[in-house]
């Protein structure tokens, strides 16, 4: 049996732009997310907006994007997640597990991350237990009808 290969986040750049752009979720998954083609543009306008390629060895397999929270509405040292997808030809395989692990762990290592936020279409149990499985926790509905969770790095154990 062949080990999976390693997961690595990069930046979303001008060599892969298109490539990402062109990855796909599943029909009954198109609901759940903002295209990436969406998400770079506000990247690109908003610099505390990042942007990750979701690479298994060096096959690009997904996107992500986290925002580092402004400290005005929120404590300093907050971020989001807004984006998350594994294309659908490369789900079930882990790599979305490894992809989120490497995020938290890029969070992490800012000294002062304190929160993580995300949030997902309610009734989505695959979403629910996926993130509840990295300890996030439903806080409830927002004013847009998703359910917002939140991981307390103050309160995880630093792998």
């Amino acid at each position: 049996m062949t080990a999976a290969p390693s997961v690595t986040l990069r930046p979303v750049t001008r060599d892969n732009f298109e490539a990402v752009t062109d990855l796909e979720l599943h029909p009954h998954q198109r609901e759940y997310l903002a295209s990436n083609s969406y998400s770079i543009a506000q990247a690109s306008f908003y610099p505390n907006y990042h942007t990750r390629a979701i690479y298994a060895g060096e096959e690009l397999v997904g996107f992500m994007m986290f925002v580092v929270l402004d400290g005005v509405e929120d404590e300093e040292g907050e971020y989001g997640i807004w984006r998350f997808m594994v294309d659908r030809h490369h789900q079930g395989r882990g790599l979305g597990r490894a992809a989120l692990q490497a995020l938290l762990d890029e969070i992490r290592s800012d000294p002062a991350a304190c929160k993580v936020w995300l949030s997902y279409v309610p009734g989505n149990a695959v979403a629910s237990s996926f993130y509840g499985s990295f300890g996030f926790v439903d806080t409830g509905i927002d004013e847009e009808g998703e359910m917002v969770a939140v991981l307390d790095l103050t309160m995880q154990p630093v792998a």
